[in-house]
């Protein structure tokens, strides 16, 4: 387990996945990010690649072949290297293997860093294509964060603000977690403010299409901390907990791309919003969670 650390948060990573473990409050001794309990959801923020969500019948065809790929690929299953580390940034890197060749046949370098500054840290992704050919992929975080923090108010106190302040709309699911390819209004968010509550995501995860988001803040009139996320790189938000229960936490997940539309089985490359990149080239983008 690597630690990052300064005076006022300790951050914890693991080589399994490059997953963040921990993002404690030194001085009031609480935890930012969920602690994994497989009662609700054993994870805490896994790292999304090279597909987001699933696949139809979690295949797909390439050059007259079907390869299978699990919910949101591989990267997570994978310990990385550790190619550098401090208590101010550590850098996590994945390359193929054989279970990796068999499941998405790419010669790529998966870097994940992770930077603390202050009350801030930064979670860069930078994927390098090796290949003799373009390579479709997708990226994203889905790090999860405890409601209520510090044991402060309830979690029907919390609010979600997204900046700018707007009205958005969402991805309908048919079966859920497919979508449909239709969108619908996000009622119960009410200029660009959501008012927790665990109905609203009782049919599964919100997948907001609107790509000129730039924050979104998870907070309470009734506590004086949580978490700002910029997820002002990537293409689509998801927010996210664990269907049909009260699970106290909420994933704010910035993504580069989308599930499988409802459907057969497809190609990598007509998934929407998929990234295309070509040999040699190389794809940066990041987010930051700003503790409060």
């Amino acid at each position: 387990m690597l630690k990052l650390e300064n005076d006022q948060l300790l951050v914890e990573v693991a080589a399994q996945g490059a997953e963040l473990q921990k993002i404690y409050h030194k001085k009031e001794k609480f935890e930012y990010l969920w602690d994994g309990n497989p009662g609700f959801w054993g994870n805490h923020a896994p790292n999304l690649f090279p597909i987001i969500g699933r696949l139809n019948e979690y295949k797909y065809n390439k050059d007259g072949q079907t390869y299978e790929l699990p919910q949101h690929g591989f990267a997570k299953d994978f310990e990385f290297e550790v190619a550098e580390s401090s208590a101010a940034k550590a850098v996590f890197v994945l390359k193929p293997n054989e279970e990796t060749q068999a499941m998405y046949p790419y010669d790529f370098t998966l870097t994940i860093t992770y930077s603390l500054e202050g009350p801030e840290l930064k979670v860069a992704y930078k994927v390098k294509n090796h290949s003799a050919e373009t390579m479709p992929f997708s990226i994203g975080g889905h790090p999860a964060f405890n409601i209520p923090m510090n044991c402060e108010g309830t979690y029907d106190d919390c609010t979600l603000t997204i900046d700018p302040k707007k009205e958005v709309s969402y991805f309908e699911s048919d079966p859920v977690p497919y979508p449909s390819g239709d969108k619908k209004p996000f009622k119960d968010m009410e200029n660009g403010i959501l008012k927790m509550n665990h109905e609203t995501f009782r049919d599964g995860l919100i997948i907001i299409d609107e790509p000129t988001l730039e924050t979104v803040t998870l907070a309470s009139p009734n506590n004086k901390h949580g978490v700002t996320v910029d997820v002002s790189e990537f293409t689509y938000l998801c927010l996210w907990t664990k269907e049909q229960m009260n699970a106290p936490f909420i994933c704010i997940e910035p993504f580069y791309g989308l599930l499988d539309v409802t459907g057969e089985v497809g190609t990598l490359e007509e998934k929407e919003n998929i990234i295309l990149l070509e040999a040699d080239e190389q794809k940066d983008v990041a987010f930051t969670i700003a503790t409060f």
